[in-house]
């Protein structure tokens, strides 16, 4: 009898030890399993956002023959806005820019006007040399700015383009979107038809992209040589480094000239 009780209670120790076994297994299996899903999400997630990183890229990536605008210098990147109809001997006013650079949409503003009007009777040849420094942590918004630019200038719409660009210019860091680059300020620049498509197959494909980059570092290596403390925006008269245009409080295109002439 006492042999049996004892058999029976070693019986129910062995079943409730068992039962502890079991349920630190299911524990333990519990724990892995949960592991293993986030393992599986963070993977997904890594795969899904790696998917996403290279279809930006491939959207962003280098697909059409590269092309340089008719109005640019192939070898330095800079523009000649009225190269046709400048005046002979008149003075070259280059402006070294870049489309992010708040100082340059204060010169913009300010100087625009005077400057278009000055270049438009052929008092003055207008140049504009793009660069893109202020790209690198903020993104590409300078680079893909200057392509639209220069996706304009094959058209021969780079003055409305060039100021629609300022006329928007985001906030430090914001940058542009790309609806904005190659819809809306199109349409604000007045490019429209068959000129759209060409202006939005030039920026999609990013036929201007060696130009830019081309223009950009030829521009910054020419700024620095210039001035050891350069930045944007920056002026030349006849390639000299031309200061006078920050004195001028009444900047009408008569005043503008003749700081530009003493200049020259």
């Amino acid at each position: 009898m006492s042999q049996s009780k004892s058999s029976r209670r070693e019986a129910l120790r062995a079943q409730q030890e068992a039962e502890v076994r079991a349920a630190k297994r299911k524990k333990v299996l519990s724990i892995v399993a949960g592991v293993v899903v986030i393992v599986v999400a963070a993977v997904a997630v890594f795969v899904g956002v790696d998917r996403h990183r290279s279809a930006q890229q491939a959207q962003s990536a280098v697909t059409g023959s590269q092309v340089v605008p008719p109005n640019a210098d192939p070898k330095t990147g800079i523009y000649t806005v009225n190269a046709d109809t400048a005046k002979s001997g008149v003075p070259t006013l280059t402006i070294y820019e870049d489309y992010q650079c708040p100082n340059c949409k204060n010169a913009e503003n300010a100087f625009g006007p005077s400057i278009r009007q000055l270049a438009s009777s052929g008092d003055i040849k207008l140049q504009y040399w793009t660069l893109t420094f202020l790209d690198g942590s903020q993104g590409d918004n300078s680079y893909r700015a200057a392509m639209a630019a220069a996706s304009a200038a094959m058209i021969g719409k780079l003055e409305s383009y060039h100021k629609t660009i300022y006329d928007n210019q985001p906030e430090e860091g914001v940058g542009f979107t790309d609806d904005q680059l190659r819809n809306t300020f199109a349409k604000d620049a007045g490019i429209t038809g068959s000129d759209l498509t060409k202006f939005q197959k030039y920026y999609d494909t990013r036929a201007t992209s060696d130009f830019v980059k081309n223009a950009a570092a030829k521009g910054l290596a020419e700024g620095s040589r210039l001035d050891n403390q350069f930045g944007t925006p920056f002026f030349t008269v006849n390639g000299k480094p031309y200061t006078g245009w920050q004195s001028i409080t009444n900047p009408t295109p008569a005043a503008l000239l003749a700081s530009i002439k003493s200049a020259a």
